[in-house]
């Protein structure tokens, strides 16, 4: 398996973290792809934030691409999103705006958990109700609460494919 990663309006350092920890999660080889600009096609004035679903729209076509950015995202009824994915599809996309802190250690956690959850429904997964990375977040708490892995039903599924 092959993951794409296409830095959008991010830093070098979270698409690092990204590069070194996603093959131990997914025994996957990583690739990074050259910078896009994230622009003002997908900017909403309104709200301050960028539609995700724009986003993920604006990615190369690759299977599995994973967009990262450190924009603040929304997507049509939701306040903000921390990612959005096509389900089952080939795109998805990434926002650290709200998974920063000082915390050098818990900011990677976060990154790594959130980057798995929007590859597990890449992959076909849904939100699962187990302690699993594939647990719907709300909120900054809850990505905390949540483990990086997979429970044992989600990471069969995967294996299935």
């Amino acid at each position: 398996m092959k993951i794409y990663i296409k830095p959008v309006s991010t830093n070098r350092y979270t698409v690092m973290i990204l590069q070194k920890k996603l093959p131990e999660v997914f025994e996957a080889e990583v690739l990074v792809l050259s910078p896009m600009d994230i622009g003002l096609k997908c900017y909403n004035p309104l709200r301050g934030q960028y539609n995700s679903t724009c986003l993920i729209r604006r990615l190369p076509l690759l299977k599995i691409t994973l967009g990262v950015t450190g924009k603040d995202l929304y997507a049509t009824g939701m306040n903000f999103v921390f990612g959005e994915a096509e389900l089952g599809g080939a795109r998805a996309v990434l926002s650290t705006f709200r998974l920063i802190t000082p915390d050098t250690e818990l900011y990677e956690e976060r990154v790594v958990k959130e980057a798995t959850h929007e590859i597990g429904h890449v992959l076909g997964l849904r939100h699962c109700e187990n302690d699993c990375v594939m647990k719907f977040s709300n909120s900054v708490k809850e990505v905390d609460e949540k483990p990086v892995s997979f429970c044992s039903d989600c990471a069969s599924k995967i294996k299935l494919r």
